[in-house]
């Protein structure tokens, strides 16, 4: 059995097979959640599945729930991830594979925390991939709160390098999820998920989206997606200080941003310290790095979302 050990901190990206990106299977925001921890544990040398350790704690915090004496809630997500099931089709084997995505979900109330692990069936699709996959980022990732959003992003992503990708409508429901009787009607789709998945990529992520609609007898069969990097300008702001060691500091690094004296003061009341420390740290870093278009807004998203440095936080290589 796994020892309790700390949680480990979160990788830049993780890797999918392309099979497993273009497999059919719907989650609710917390199963995703849950599963984006899960991948972020797998190393690249890693020729099997271990069961990985998930602190209460931080499992709570992923979730978005609070933590009951008999961790109801929890146990109700991780059941549903054994229950569900996603579907894999291998065109050039001619193969379909129905699988659930955890094998087993054990939980340690008194050291508090619960081993979480993959089905050994997805061990093709996850682990030692040499080509035939997809790296998806998980800053951007993280950002998403729509599951929509996030199954487009991770399909667009996959054809970055070509710039566009055509989906048929049929197919994008069935990469969703959504059931037969959920949207039939192709306005309420377009509104509620092609709408929603394309207007927080372009507003959260570092890449643009678009889409054309392809018809056939004046009825919509196709969308002809297109996906590129955005190209931010160099920002003009102030190098903001690393350490906000008062609220002062905090306050003249919301003017920096746009933010009155009143509003800073505002804000720092209403949210807790950490929360705006990590966030402040946050967009500095990506403001240093040119990825940002609108910084005032981008602080008041990662406060709301309480983003933390971890997440932006990029490797070195050896040399």
């Amino acid at each position: 059995m796994a020892r309790k050990k700390d949680v480990v901190a979160i990788k830049d990206y993780i890797v999918k097979s392309n099979q497993l990106v273009e497999a059919r299977y719907r989650l609710s925001l917390q199963e995703s959640q849950i599963v984006l921890w899960l991948l972020t544990q797998i190393k690249p040398d890693d020729e099997d599945f271990k069961s990985h350790v998930l602190e209460i704690s931080e499992f709570a915090r992923l979730a978005n729930v609070n933590v009951g004496s008999r961790y109801s809630e929890l146990r109700k997500i991780t059941k549903r991830l054994i229950q569900r099931s996603l579907e894999i089709y291998e065109p050039s084997l001619n193969k379909l594979i129905q699988v659930s995505w955890l094998s087993s979900a054990e939980y340690q109330f008194k050291q508090g925390y619960v081993l979480l692990e993959f089905s050994p069936k997805l061990k093709p699709y996850l682990l030692q991939l040499k080509s035939h996959f997809t790296k998806i980022d998980l800053a951007d990732t993280l950002k998403l709160k729509s599951v929509h959003a996030i199954r487009m992003f991770e399909l667009l992503l996959q054809y970055l390098n070509i710039g566009k990708r055509t989906i048929s409508v049929d197919d994008l429901r069935g990469y969703c999820g959504i059931e037969p009787n959920e949207y039939k009607d192709y306005f309420d789709f377009k509104r509620k998920v092609i709408e929603k998945a394309k207007q927080e990529i372009n507003t959260k992520t570092d890449y643009d989206v678009d889409y054309e609609e392809i018809k056939e007898s004046r009825k919509v069969v196709t969308i002809e997606w297109t996906i590129k990097k955005k190209q931010s300008p160099k920002q003009s702001l102030p190098f903001l200080p690393k350490e906000y060691r008062s609220d002062l500091a905090m306050i003249e690094a919301f003017g920096d941003y746009g933010f009155s004296r009143a509003i800073a003061k505002k804000i720092l009341k209403d949210h807790d310290i950490e929360v705006v420390k990590n966030a402040l740290k946050c967009v500095n870093l990506q403001v240093e790095r040119g990825n940002v278009r609108n910084p005032k807004a981008m602080l008041q998203m990662a406060i709301l979302e309480k983003w933390h440095p971890e997440t932006f936080k990029v490797k070195r290589k050896a040399k």
